[in-house]
């Protein structure tokens, strides 16, 4: 059955006008205008069938465009130096999802340059000669486990990365992103997710980590950055599947965060908000 659309159902700010809610209108007018191209002739009285029989995706011009980013990146990319580990992941990430070969040769060539981040004392930096970084070590074990192979598990030196993880892990249970970094959420998931791929998950490292993602918990139900912060749902996608990782998804209120979940969907344009 065709998707129904109803220009009715616009944000109502109950006449309380704010910075937000008038972006929130331009937002509106705009996919609004979209969504018109696309509603069937005749079909407004009953809100608006949209024919999107037509559209779907590229899969080969998608491919095309990773593969060209293989062979080299234009100069606005040098804003990314220290996110090189994930453009490896991202662009492996993504012929893997479109089902598309990774030939032996770019296999050969993913490995040796995931492989130059790895710092001698543990983890993977954002680039070279750069500190180690949880992000930046999370995406290059993604990476590695794309390339998949016993040379390419055989790279990482696990025990070193244990070494590191626990140099990252603070008392509260939560994890520096990088040596006198930033500490939210975010760490205690790119952390569990490499413990949990290496197979060096310990005790001292997940202990009390349950506990700070529940304070981060709102009175809404979302999740945030660390305890007293508002929610997010980017912020709540890590939370909780950290927790689903420790197997203690139990100690959120769950009933608060389906609700808070369901309202990020917006009615009139069907995203979500964070």
């Amino acid at each position: 059955m065709p998707p129904v659309f109803s220009f009715h159902l616009r944000y109502d700010d109950n006449t309380h006008e704010t910075a937000t809610s008038q972006r929130q209108g331009e937002v509106e007018d705009t996919i609004g205008r979209i969504y018109q191209r696309f509603v069937e002739p005749g079909s407004m009285a009953h809100g608006g069938t949209i024919d999107d029989s037509r559209y779907r995706l590229l899969r080969a011009k998608h491919e095309q465009f990773v593969r060209d980013a293989l062979h080299g990146l234009s100069s606005g990319f040098v804003v990314l130096d220290a996110s090189q580990p994930w453009l490896a992941f991202w662009t492996l990430n993504s012929l893997s999802i479109l089902g598309s070969e990774i030939s032996a040769a770019l296999r050969r060539r993913a490995l040796d340059t995931v492989r130059r981040f790895q710092v001698a004392g543990g983890g993977f930096a954002g680039g070279d000669r750069q500190l180690p970084h949880l992000a930046g070590s999370f995406a290059a074990v993604m990476a590695l486990v794309l390339i998949g192979g016993r040379d390419a598990y055989a790279a990482i030196d696990r025990m070193a990365m244990h070494r590191w993880l626990m140099t990252m892990k603070r008392p509260d249970g939560s994890f520096e992103m990088h040596a006198g970094g930033e500490v939210d959420v975010r760490g205690i998931y790119c952390a569990l997710v490499v413990a949990s791929l290496l197979n060096i998950m310990t005790p001292e490292l997940v202990a009390g980590s349950a506990e700070f993602i529940a304070r981060c918990q709102t009175c809404e139900g979302g999740i945030g950055p660390f305890p007293g912060v508002e929610a997010h749902g980017g912020y709540t996608v890590c939370g909780l599947a950290a927790l689903e990782i420790l197997g203690r998804s139990d100690v959120l209120d769950l009933g608060r965060l389906a609700r808070w979940l369901s309202a990020r969907q917006l009615a009139f344009e069907g995203g979500f908000n964070g």
